[in-house]
């Protein structure tokens, strides 16, 4: 029976994570979603700004890719983005249950 239980748990956080990750996915690609309003804030300024700033997010993402493969190291990092996603499903499920 305790494992039943402790199968459930784990996958409610399963489930809560995956909202999380798909609702900031609906929010930034979206309509009127953060990406859409930042690209239009970037082509208002300019070409050169906006290749500038395309330049920089490649290298923080290639930044990025690396820290997270070293597992050990990052370990707690890691942890702590995933109940991070947790909990913002969490917000998500409440936000859709009161309808707001």
């Amino acid at each position: 029976m305790g494992s039943l239980l402790r199968d459930i748990g784990y996958f409610v956080i399963l489930c809560l994570m995956v909202v999380g990750v798909g609702g900031v996915i609906y929010h930034a690609i979206g309509r009127d979603g953060w990406i859409e309003q930042f690209i239009g804030g970037v082509l208002g300024q300019g070409i050169t700004t906006a290749l500038v700033i395309l330049a920089g997010v490649v290298y923080a993402g290639w930044l990025i890719r690396r820290w997270l493969i070293a597992t050990q190291r990052n370990a707690l990092f890691n942890d702590i983005l995933m109940y991070g996603m947790v909990a913002l499903g969490l917000v998500f499920v409440v936000r859709w249950m009161t309808g707001s």
